[in-house]
C-alpha cells in the first residue's frame, strides 16, 4: 500500500507552485496544484481560484541531510491538506494524516483554506 492510497490524486505528481520550511516546527511544505492552479496562479494576481482547482499542501519533517553539511532534507510525510474549489466556486478542505495516510477531516477550515490559497506561486529566473 503507497502512502497516497487514500487520496483522490497523488499531490506529488501534480505541478509545484510554492515551498516553505519552519525551522522553528522542523518542517518543510509544498504547495501543489493542477494545471487550472497553475494557470491562474501564473495569469491572476487576485487569490480566488476558478472552479476545478485542486491544491494539495504536503508537510513533512525534516532530516539533516547526510551529504550537504547544514542542509535539511524531507523525512517522512507529517500530514497532506487538500484544497479543491466546486461548480459553484466554493471551497473544500480535507486534511489527511497517519501511516498510511487518511482523512481525518473534510470540512471547511477557513483559516487554513486561507493560508493555502494565499500562497504566491514560486517563480524563477
Amino acid at each position: 500500500m503507497h502512502e497516497t492510497d487514500f487520496l483522490p490524486e497523488n499531490p506529488l505528481l501534480m505541478i509545484p507552485l510554492t515551498s516553505s520550511v519552519s525551522p522553528k516546527n522542523k518542517t518543510m511544505a509544498t504547495l501543489y496544484g493542477n494545471s487550472i492552479a497553475l494557470d491562474h496562479a501564473q495569469k491572476d494576481a487576485d487569490l480566488q481560484y476558478p472552479e476545478g482547482t485542486i491544491l494539495y499542501e504536503v508537510t513533512w519533517h525534516q532530516q539533516a541531510d547526510e551529504f550537504w553539511f547544514g542542509a535539511n532534507i524531507p523525512k517522512e510525510i507529517k500530514c497532506i491538506e487538500r484544497v479543491s474549489v466546486d461548480n459553484n466556486k466554493k471551497l473544500h478542505y480535507e486534511l489527511f494524516k497517519g501511516k498510511p495516510l487518511k482523512r481525518l477531516i473534510s470540512e471547511n477550515d477557513t483559516a487554513r483554506i486561507n493560508f493555502i490559497t494565499s500562497q504566491k506561486m514560486a517563480f524563477t529566473p
